[in-house]
């Protein structure tokens, strides 16, 4: 009997050990994300990690760079797919619908999701719209170690 606890132990464990930390970890960015993707992204805003919305909505953004939120965000042709293929795979595992993500003629918005507002559910409007966080938008301005796909600790700036 201990033997068999042993190798039931042994077995859940290295699937662990072989599993993507990707999905086990679908907010962490990979090593290997793509330095284009950072700079491009990250020029205008975070380049927020992809597992936060699903692959359709990568593609609604990567479809519409001319127009990104009211700028032309277009890249070479080259770079462009480089993004989307990175987009597409670390996102594979999200689900969520985007049904309330995206109205018509708009882009999808992270702080539209259902687990957006979830996890914000103590946050009101008004410490969103302090000076010092600057929107909802703005994941850095509470979570300090975003830059590496980190959003455990939170402190959200008084003024």
């Amino acid at each position: 009997m201990k033997r068999i606890g042993i190798a039931l132990l042994l077995g859940l464990t290295s699937s662990l050990a072989l599993a993507d930390p990707v999905a086990l970890q679908p907010l962490a960015l990979p090593a290997d994300a793509p330095q284009r993707w950072m700079t491009a992204c990250g020029s205008c805003h975070m380049a927020y990690p992809p597992g936060l919305l699903p692959p359709r909505a990568w593609e609604m953004h990567m479809d519409t760079l001319s127009r990104h939120y009211g700028i032309d965000a277009s890249l070479a042709p080259a770079e462009q797919q480089t993004i989307r293929d990175f987009l597409l795979l670390v996102s594979s595992n999200n689900r969520q619908p985007l049904e309330g993500v995206v109205g018509t003629g708009e882009q999808p918005r992270i702080t539209a999701t259902r687990w957006f507002a979830r996890k914000h559910h103590r946050v009101d409007a008004a410490q969103f719209a302090r000076r010092s966080v600057g929107g909802a938008g703005n994941c850095g301005a509470c979570h300090r170690r975003v830059e590496r796909g980190s959003f455990a600790r939170v402190r959200i700036p008084r003024s």
